[in-house]
């Protein structure tokens, strides 16, 4: 296989993904160890996201026709793509912690959601979101609580009438 078909299929699996992609942001991966790398991916594929370098011209190829391809003006030197598939909220966490536990010199330069072009500061409070799951946990409390409170105060009357009686019937069986 030539460079040029193995460019080329570069560029294919690129477009492939960034076609999945519900979210993708552009960070420097410069001072990250493989070890570092791999366990970062690890945890991002739990969650249906990839952390990819790729060569930025090869990049700018695959984003070429696309809604993504405003990514275009962050890729300059080191760059790494995180593509999430699933949930846009939790990949991004996972990688700000990441990077932010790692204490390395990396830099979340910018993103892509939605149609709209994000910068760093929108990418970070994107990471403090709660996810989609917590926020599904929060309507289920949400719409229960209701319930629960008017199951309480059906049952409330025939809680009461039942101590009465019972009161009465003490008061009966002392004399």
């Amino acid at each position: 296989m030539g460079k040029l078909a193995q460019k080329q299929g570069t560029v294919e699996t690129l477009k492939g993904e960034l076609g999945q992609a519900t979210v993708a942001v552009v960070a420097d991966y410069r001072g990250l160890t493989v070890a570092e790398l791999t366990q970062l991916r690890r945890e991002l594929y739990k969650e249906q996201a990839i952390f990819m370098v790729s060569k930025n011209t090869l990049t700018k190829h695959a984003l070429k026709d696309t809604d993504q391809a405003i990514l275009g003006e962050y890729l300059k030197g080191p760059t790494a793509l995180l593509l999430g598939r699933a949930d846009q909220v939790t990949p991004v966490k996972i990688l700000t912690e990441f990077l932010k536990k790692n204490k390395k010199e990396n830099e979340i330069r910018g993103g892509y959601l939605d149609g709209k072009l994000l910068s760093a500061a929108e990418v970070d409070q994107l990471s403090k979101l709660p996810s989609i799951d917590e926020l599904r946990g929060k309507l289920v409390g949400a719409i229960n609580s209701p319930l629960s409170g008017i199951v309480a105060a059906i049952s409330s009357p025939q809680r009461g009438l039942v101590n009465v009686l019972d009161k009465y019937s003490e008061r009966l069986q002392a004399g």
